[in-house]
């Protein structure tokens, strides 16, 4: 099932009745860093739309917002990994009403078995699919839904290498781990290209390893709070200061330099027409 019609669960509330309300689509919101960043924008009075593979992911999230007297979300079900289905969803998204805000926050990580190579149904590696791809497109699908003043912002990593171009989906001396770091360049790629065609996007890396359920799965010692990451990134979502800030990538609070692969306009444009090709 790529994606369903778009609903609210139990008391789907109607948009016109939301008007003025600030609105803000999270992925990855069932649980992590996704979870605190949409209740963290629930509490200040936002509208939440949640992609998730399964309605069921959201009743947790959906639950926690209910007790806060914030609109109800708005969950549409879809797999983040399905191209197809993730263009579908964001036209019913864009069809539902305005965005200020996009967070693509739903990643893949190493994996519990970092020897495991993963593709999406079209045979795209997972975490390309995922971590880089899919955030491109509902970045660039989504841009015309956004409101004047609205932004996009990508989660990356401060975990960076660089890609093999001759390699793009990983069929060599594949790891999992070296597979995730290299889909974040390619997510820093992505997001310069995007803002030199006029989408408002950045990326941030929010905090060292936070107890999400990629880090768990992953075995590395915790370093940083849920707390600490969600203050990073709606810094990057809210901040006036950051108004007129498109293509940059921030290391937590700073503005930062990204992999050099990533300021490599040839490189870039491999990469980028790469991730164009599985999405056209």
């Amino acid at each position: 099932m790529p994606c369903v019609q778009l609903t609210a669960l139990e008391d789907h509330q109607a948009l016109d009745n939301l008007q003025g309300v600030n609105s803000a689509l999270v992925t990855g919101a069932a649980s992590g860093l996704g979870r605190e960043i949409a209740l963290d924008l629930a509490r200040r009075g936002w509208r939440l739309v949640l992609p998730v593979r399964t309605a069921t992911r959201a009743h947790d999230v959906v639950a926690a917002v209910r007790t806060m007297g914030a609109p109800a979300p708005l969950v549409v079900e879809c797999d983040l990994s399905d191209h197809v289905a993730v263009r579908r969803m964001c036209r019913t998204v864009a069809g539902e009403g305005r965005l200020d805000l996009v967070v693509n926050n739903a990643a893949v990580g190493g994996g519990a078995d970092p020897a495991l190579r993963e593709t999406n149904a079209a045979g795209v590696e997972l975490r390309m699919a995922v971590n880089a791809i899919t955030p491109h497109l509902i970045a660039r699908e989504l841009s015309g839904a956004l409101t004047s003043a609205g932004r996009i912002v990508q989660v990356g990593s401060m975990g960076q290498l660089p890609l093999d171009l001759d390699d793009l989906n990983h069929e060599r001396d594949y790891a999992g781990i070296r597979a995730y770091c290299r889909s974040k360049v390619a997510l820093v790629m992505s997001a310069i290209e995007l803002a030199r065609d006029g989408v408002p996007v950045n990326v941030v890396h929010p905090a060292r390893e936070m107890p999400t359920p990629m880090v768990i799965e992953g075995g590395f010692p915790i370093a940083s709070t849920l707390d600490d990451g969600t203050l990073a990134v709606l810094r990057v979502a809210l901040d006036s200061e950051l108004a007129d800030v498109r293509g940059a990538y921030f290391h937590r609070f700073e503005r930062a330099q990204p992999h050099e692969q990533a300021l490599d306009a040839h490189a870039r444009g491999r990469v980028v027409a790469w991730i164009e090709d599985r999405v056209a």
